[in-house]
């Protein structure tokens, strides 16, 4: 996962407009993942992934409980994060706005709002 190959499909899988992905996005997320020690901090942090599941209920408690206004935005074709995590916001906000858009991980890379949209 820490490849530059692997970097870039993070940009580029599911993304519909690949001439809009700057090949600098990739290549500086790169040169940072390739600082001394950083390849045992992001083996870490992967591993330590594994306490978030067991935390869910108490944080869905916290979105019932307190209705948060949220919104979510979303590629619902992120390689990363499926769309299935996005729509289980659903069954816990009722003041939720979802946007699920046709592109990948890096939404904002390829997504624009017109400022009519806005």
């Amino acid at each position: 996962m820490l490849t530059p190959e692997f970097t870039r499909l993070q940009y580029t899988a599911g993304s519909r407009q690949l001439e809009q992905v700057s090949p600098d996005a990739w290549i500086l997320d790169q040169y940072f993942l390739n600082r001394p020690g950083n390849e045992a901090i992001q083996i870490e942090l992967q591993y330590d992934y594994r306490n978030n599941p067991p935390l869910y209920p108490e944080w869905q408690a916290y979105m019932r409980e307190y209705q948060p206004p949220t919104l979510v935005v979303w590629g619902k074709n992120d390689i990363l994060f499926t769309t299935a995590g996005a729509l289980a916001y659903e069954r816990h906000l009722d003041d939720l706005e979802l946007h699920l858009l046709n592109t990948g991980h890096f939404i904002l890379d390829t997504s624009h709002l017109r400022k009519s949209a806005i």
